[in-house]
């Protein structure tokens, strides 16, 4: 599926800013989200780029359906898939009426040799005209990769969702497929994009390994769907870290991701009570406070700096490292620089 049969929805009416959008979403759609968009766009063709950003922004909501490219196919892959028949009973089965019926009770369009269900209750719009543009961040890392049969290269959005029984996403089924190899070594990585800054050049991080990158992605697509297991406000403190840390490889941040407990945070909005409770905890009362027209944040601010903290680049509050032990799982420990002097002679 060609990124470029997608082309004419940059050209919808609408304002420059929502066609730009799409025109660079459409440049890293990957395999999977080409099928659906083919699907969602012959079932509800969008009048202008608000539709057409909609529709790209619930292509998650769709299902695609492996070897099922007609009714035969698609009812032979539902009894196999979703029923106790025997093997043995199909021949004697109306497989045609009973894809059908599925069809019925499960309607979606035929793409090529997939079918693509359609959601079961239509989703709501996300973005209207006059309305910000909605950010194109439920992935963490995509990848355009190669092989000798498509060497102009597909992409690849991790992570994908689970289909048909699987042990791969179907982001990376459908791009095996595409590609027409049966291994990841057999790819060239083209480009690769991460949600996080932080995690620097990707292609250069993998150049010659498509396989570690995967699993690297999926792995944060774990921690940022996660998000700390509920932790409050688990997105600025791992952003916090990463810019304490330097942090310029997608390996340290998955460590960093896994060793949060190793920084403390004070975030500002909080600054003005704890700067109350430290005076109150020196011997100052709540009518000296008052009278004296103290500055809170401002007093626990300078606190915090002296006590090691740093501000953060976004302004949510402060960072500092503490003494907790950094266990490295996915990456290694830079090694200390040589003081000039000390080589052995």
């Amino acid at each position: 599926m060609n990124v470029n049969d997608f082309d004419y929805l940059a050209q919808l009416p609408g304002e420059e800013r929502e066609q730009d959008w799409i025109r660079k979403r459409l440049g890293t759609l990957s395999t999977r989200e080409s099928i659906v968009l083919a699907a969602a766009a012959q079932a509800d063709p969008p009048e202008n780029a608000a539709q057409a950003i909609n529709q790209l922004q619930i292509l998650d909501e769709y299902r695609i359906l492996l070897d099922a490219g007609s009714y035969e196919a698609l009812g032979r892959r539902h009894l196999m898939n979703d029923t106790v028949m025997p093997v043995d009973a199909l021949p004697f089965i109306d497989l045609d009426e009973v894809g059908r019926q599925y069809e019925n009770d499960h309607p979606g369009l035929f793409i090529g040799g997939y079918y693509v269900q359609y959601p079961e209750k239509p989703p709501e719009p996300v973005y209207q005209p006059g309305m910000a543009l909605p950010n194109d961040d439920d992935w963490a890392v995509k990848m355009k990769l190669a092989s000798p049969a498509v060497p102009e290269g597909v992409w690849l959005r991790l992570p994908g969702p689970f289909e048909d029984g699987y042990e791969d996403t179907m982001e990376e089924v459908l791009a095996l497929r595409e590609l027409r190899v049966k291994r990841w070594d057999e790819c060239a990585l083209m480009d690769a994009q991460c949600v996080l800054p932080e995690a620097g050049d990707l292609a250069a991080q993998y150049s010659g390994n498509v396989s570690d990158l995967l699993y690297d992605g999926v792995e944060l697509g774990l921690v940022l769907a996660q998000k700390g297991q509920g932790s409050p406000h688990f997105m600025e403190r791992y952003a916090a870290a990463l810019a304490l840390e330097g942090c310029q490889s997608l390996k340290l941040a998955l460590d960093i991701s896994q060793n949060l407990n190793c920084y403390d945070w004070m975030q500002r909005a909080d600054l003005e009570e704890s700067g109350r409770c430290k005076l109150l905890d020196a011997g100052v009362t709540e009518e000296q406070i008052r009278a004296s027209g103290v500055d809170l944040a401002g007093y626990r601010a300078h606190l915090l700096e002296q006590e090691g903290y740093t501000p953060t680049a976004n302004g949510w509050g402060y960072i500092r490292r503490n003494a907790n032990e950094f266990a490295y799982q996915f990456s290694t420990p830079a090694q200390p620089q040589e003081e000039p002097g000390m080589a052995l002679q």
